[in-house]
């Protein structure tokens, strides 16, 4: 890390994984974010199970064939990891899939989450909203969000992820403030561009909008990004999206819970719209006590 007094939690990310599409993509990204931070990478696999104290349900035939495989899968990615220059981890739970990850969360005092979304079978359909939604809702650490990609994608190793352009949207709350300390201190040490946008309405006071914008800034350069900012026209979503596709963003960071600007940017609303429809990774911030 590059900032001075910062927690051990700001080193270490958890990786849940499925083995699926999703998460294999995930798992590129979260090899490049270990890489760039020096972190210790904690590859988390959850087999389900009714309760995760529940020693006759583990002993069962069935779970045993789970294991075996779960950890040789892990093993593999493990072994990915360092072969990448990440330092990778394994971790194998038992339980509820939302409830193990907060857990290993806690356990390792993880600064970041990094997961696959729309997979198809695992965890039920580890998607938005179920396991992924109820992790941008909980999780205590910042939360990146994954695509499975489409067909052809090109992503096969993590020196081909490319988080060179990364946009966030704010509307100046605090949970807003929060994304930005952690987006802007991902895009620094990761040597990003940095873009820094406000939907306004037709009611919205603009131009003090583009002064508060101006002045965040101001201060993003004063840290040594090349950064840049600008006030968008229309309804929320489709803004922050058609400006993410022109910039050409890598990465679309947000908070959740604000409470104002663009219209109360909570899940169920416009930040779950985005976690579903962004074309690329999707980095939401409800709160952090760990500087990125």
């Amino acid at each position: 890390m590059t900032h001075a007094g910062v927690r051990q939690g700001a080193r270490v990310i958890v990786l849940p994984t499925d083995f699926q599409r999703p998460a294999r993509r995930a798992f590129l990204h979260s090899v490049r974010l270990a890489i760039a931070f020096k972190a210790r990478l904690h590859i988390l696999h959850v087999i389900k199970t009714p309760t995760d104290r529940s020693g006759e349900a583990r002993d069962s035939r069935f779970l045993r064939s789970l294991r075996t495989s779960a950890l040789l899968e892990l093993g593999r990615l493990v072994r990915t990891a360092r072969d990448g220059g990440a330092s990778g981890q394994p971790l194998l739970l038992y339980g509820d899939p939302v409830s193990s990850i907060l857990e290993a969360v806690k356990r390792t005092h993880a600064g970041m989450i990094v997961m696959g979304t729309e997979g198809r079978i695992g965890w039920d359909r580890l998607r938005i909203g179920s396991t992924a939604e109820a992790l941008v809702r909980e999780a205590p650490c910042p939360v990146l969000t994954v695509h499975g990609g489409l067909a052809g994608d090109v992503a096969r190793h993590s020196a081909r992820v490319h988080l060179q352009r990364v946009l966030m949207a704010t509307d100046f709350s605090r949970p807003a403030d929060a994304a930005l300390r952690t987006a802007s201190g991902v895009a620094l040490n990761l040597g990003a561009t940095f873009r820094l946008v406000h939907v306004v309405g037709p009611s919205s006071e603009k131009s003090r909008a583009e002064r508060k914008i101006a002045a965040q800034v101001h201060d993003l350069r004063q840290r040594g990004l090349e950064a840049e900012g600008q006030c968008l026209d229309g309804e929320p979503v489709q803004a922050i999206l058609r400006d993410a596709g022109v910039w050409h963003a890598d990465l679309l960071a947000l908070g959740t819970s604000g409470r104002r600007g663009l219209h109360r940017l909570a899940l169920g609303s416009v930040a779950e719209e985005l976690l579903r429809r962004s074309g690329c990774p999707v980095l939401t911030v409800r709160k952090t006590h760990v500087q990125w």
